[in-house]
């Protein structure tokens, strides 16, 4: 069987190497992206039009979205939530972080907005609880092969059934916004705010 003889190209020779004439795309950076006009152009720019409406929507960041598609998708969201008459739940803003836990913090919101209760996208607020405790999986790792939550002490059984009743009789730790629309009265105010309200809308 004959070996393979490894061919020898000499660094000097026309072999080696040769000048080519290379067409490609590159970014405003000069980066090259070859046949890649998308990536090019993607790395090369810092502003886009929008995808869905670019004759309607202000353009936007390169790498960021459209904040006008975003709020038109949320507005859609909120259009489909059911109503429901407010009856003194804490409430939040659609789509913000701000929560009233009583009439009074909402009307001292909607004067110093100049805004109706009835103009506020508010939801009806529903509790957050503790999650009940599970003793098994907390402890599944030191219980034997074929054993289950009846091998732990019954001390550690008893203590683990005291906390989940407590947590099942224990009050809400927070609250976060539903499905469901706040059908809130203007007359949480009182003619004089109101008045308040508009005159502070027509200075």
């Amino acid at each position: 069987m004959s070996k393979k003889i490894e061919k020898i190209v000499m660094m000097d020779s026309d072999e080696a190497a040769s000048i080519k004439t290379v067409t490609g795309w590159v970014d405003r950076q000069g980066r090259f992206w070859g046949n890649d006009e998308h990536q090019a152009r993607w790395c090369g720019a810092t502003h886009r039009k929008c995808k869905n409406k670019p004759e309607e929507h202000p353009i936007h960041a390169t790498n960021g979205y459209c904040e006008e598609c975003h709020r038109e998708s949320r507005q859609s969201k909120f259009a489909t939530f059911e109503r429901a008459v407010w009856t003194g739940e804490p409430l939040v803003i659609f789509d913000d972080d701000q929560y009233f836990f009583d009439v009074e913090s909402l009307a001292d919101y909607c004067l110093e907005h100049s805004l109706l209760p009835s103009e506020l996208q508010l939801l009806i607020c529903e509790p957050n609880y503790p999650p009940e405790f599970d003793i098994e999986q907390h402890c599944e790792e030191v219980i034997p092969d074929g054993g289950d939550y009846h091998s732990l002490p019954q001390a550690v059984l008893d203590a683990a059934e005291a906390l989940n009743k407590a947590i099942k009789e224990s009050s809400a730790v927070s609250w976060s916004g539903s499905g469901r629309v706040a059908i809130v009265s203007d007359d949480i105010l009182d003619d004089e705010q109101k008045a308040e309200i508009m005159a502070e809308r027509a200075a």
